[in-house]
């Protein structure tokens, strides 16, 4: 079990790239998406990859094998700096709107 959670925190690590462009690409998904449920959808792709980032922590604390530490290791940089440009895009989306 431990693996897995090393395993899908890198499947998940790669899966918020293309939710961040569906996401990004269209306006009414936005609008409709922010009506109905009260908050950006990026807000929630922020959510998600923390916990990818979490996830990938916990994997790593378990990972024996070199490329398992790579996994984690590679997870736990990406999530880093895609939280951190996400909160760049929110920040400043939300001073400018």
């Amino acid at each position: 079990m431990k693996s897995n959670i090393n395993l899908w925190s890198f499947i998940l690590s790669l899966f918020c790239i293309p939710v961040f462009f569906i996401v990004k690409s269209s306006a009414n998904f936005i609008s409709g998406f922010s009506k109905n449920i009260g908050t950006h959808p990026l807000n929630i792709v922020l959510g998600f990859t923390l916990l990818t980032f979490v996830l990938g922590v916990i994997g790593l604390k378990d990972a024996k094998e070199w490329k398992a530490r790579a996994r984690s290791l590679f997870t736990i940089i990406f999530t880093i700096g895609f939280s951190g440009i996400l909160i760049v895009i929110i920040f400043f989306g939300s001073l400018l709107s």
